[in-house]
């Protein structure tokens, strides 16, 4: 009986954990309206164009 209680209590708690891992991760990966391009938009001017910089060349190499 003891052995079954346990073994309840800590899938309740392993379930929990995870339930909320996941509510917290959902809330970080939520997108955010307006973000950076309205930023660079408002901090450019009226008619300028925003322009991206250039990326580096990726690495050919194994890490």
């Amino acid at each position: 009986m003891f052995v079954t209680a346990a073994i309840t209590v800590l899938c309740t708690t392993g379930v929990a954990f995870y339930a909320r891992f996941l509510a917290a991760l959902c809330r970080e990966c939520k997108p955010r309206q307006g973000g950076h391009w309205v930023r660079l938009r408002l901090g450019s001017g009226e008619d300028a164009v925003v322009e991206l910089p250039e990326r580096k060349k990726p690495v050919t190499r194994a890490a």
